[in-house]
């Protein structure tokens, strides 16, 4: 082969493997263009999903105590109660007698250095730090209104033990007509134990399933309403029930609902997340949820 031939025979091989891996180039691309949007954007909707359920849980659960302590302490006895007796009660005023509110705080200890962290409680969550509470009548009075707050002094935590989540905010419980309650959350913001911010606000009402006496340990109840939040990633989402959320207040079933399904709305986008407390149709208490954007479903665990 002449010299001349040589070198037109390289630079054809050369050409060839250009054009080869700038093809090659242009697949990778689209197939990364193609890839990236659908992932990030379930990400995005799957972190709204996650971080509403965690406040959510946070939230009812602490209702949930303090409504329990409230009709059982000082107005009535009941077996069972989800506030431990080492929980300290201090009191501003005690007596409905002078027609006025009650008023005091709640201190469930220091959270702690070794794990465990914070005081165990009866629906299977540890508590630390201080709440504060004003109750105008006995909460089982249509017209009763119980106030909870807690501010970033008060180092109120609440979680797993292991797992901790810093909360701070105002709670609002008012018995709307002696059959229902309404409850409500103004600016929550928790901090789980990762670092991650969540602020979240509520609007619902509970209806009671089945009623195990004075207190709430024992009974179920269904809760229905809306919500809104700002994710750890800083999206405002948009919350509404679909199906009425079902709770059982036992022993392995209290930390989350058995069964209901809600709605999840980012801001900034067109999609709708859609989250199964009972993706197994099967009403279990075992903490598992199921987000589902255009038909991608993720199931994830709950604490």
């Amino acid at each position: 082969m002449r010299a001349n031939d040589v070198i037109l025979h390289s630079k054809i091989a050369i050409k060839k493997a250009i054009v080869s891996k700038i093809f090659f180039l242009f697949l990778a691309a689209l197939f990364l263009t193609c890839c990236k949007d659908p992932i990030t954007e379930l990400k995005e909707n799957i972190f709204s999903a996650q971080d509403n359920a965690l406040a959510e849980n946070e939230y009812n659960s602490t209702i949930e105590a303090l409504t329990d302590w409230a009709a059982n302490t000082k107005f009535y006895k009941k077996g069972e109660k989800i506030l431990p007796p080492s929980v300290i009660v201090t009191f501003i005023d005690s007596t409905f007698l002078d027609m006025d509110a009650i008023e005091g705080t709640l201190d469930f200890g220091k959270r702690g250095r070794h794990k465990p962290y914070g005081l165990l409680c009866k629906d299977g969550k540890y508590r630390a730090g201080k709440i504060h509470f004003r109750l105008n009548k006995p909460v089982e009075f249509p017209g009763a209104v119980f106030q909870l707050s807690c501010d970033k002094i008060d180092s109120f935590y609440s979680g797993s033990g292991d797992a901790m989540n810093f909360i701070t905010g105002n709670f609002t419980v008012e018995n709307n007509n002696g059959m229902s309650l309404i409850v409500k959350a103004d600016q929550i913001t928790l901090t789980d134990a990762a670092g991650l911010t969540i602020f979240w606000n509520c609007n619902r009402s509970i209806q009671l399933i089945k009623d195990a006496g004075k207190g709430i340990w024992g009974d179920v109840y269904s809760m229905e309403g809306s919500a809104s939040g700002v994710n750890r990633n800083g999206e405002k989402f948009e919350v509404t029930i679909e199906k009425p959320l079902v709770k059982k207040m036992e022993t392995g079933c209290s930390k989350t609902f058995i069964k209901g399904l809600l709605t999840i709305k980012n801001e900034t986008s067109d999609k709708t997340i859609t989250l199964n407390y009972d993706p197994h149709d099967n009403e279990a208490c075992d903490l598992i949820a199921e987000a589902d954007i255009n038909g991608k479903k993720t199931i994830f665990k709950l604490e």
